[in-house]
């Protein structure tokens, strides 16, 4: 029934939590697992803001070394996302546990329900991290988006605060 989890890793030190319950969901099921994370483009990598007297201080200045520190500071995420997928996998076949690796950047909910759906995943498990009921409201929460929106069954883990 369940041969093929999508096991959503984010960028917390609790992803390992949720990497051990795909292994172990996976062992019990003999299935298939696909590690995916998902690269956050406005989480803030190095481009920095400065004050600007013209409109108050608000306006980001950006000039040719900050472009650069951004790419690099950009760059070292992407790889070690990819890192991090592929030691996840190397453990899951020492396991006899046949994974494989997606990295993606964007929207993670959506990206998430698409990459299950493409993958026809039968489940996909992911973890939830306590919000603040008004961060919630205004930020949104990937682990809701996908229990709504994701064609195939939802495991949600809870991570601790």
């Amino acid at each position: 029934m369940l041969q093929k989890i999508l096991v959503a890793i984010g960028d917390s030190p609790d992803s390992e939590q949720v990497f051990a319950a795909g292994l172990t969901l996976a062992q019990k099921l003999d299935a298939q697992i696909l590690l995916l994370h998902v690269l956050d483009p406005l989480v803030p990598h190095g481009l920095s803001t400065v004050a600007s007297p013209l409109i108050g201080g608000i306006l980001p200045m950006i000039n040719e070394v900050e472009i650069d520190r951004y790419i690099k500071a950009w760059k070292e995420y992407e790889r070690q996302g990819v890192e991090l997928l592929q030691s996840y996998a190397e453990r899951a076949k020492e396991l006899h546990i046949k994974a494989e690796i997606l990295q993606n950047y964007g929207d993670s909910g959506p990206l998430i329900c698409e990459a299950a759906k493409n993958w026809s995943a039968a489940a996909i498990l992911m973890g939830r991290n306590q919000k603040s009921m008004l961060s919630e409201a205004f930020l949104g929460s990937t682990s809701n988006y996908v229990l709504h929106h994701a064609a195939c069954s939802v495991m949600i883990i809870q991570l601790p605060a």
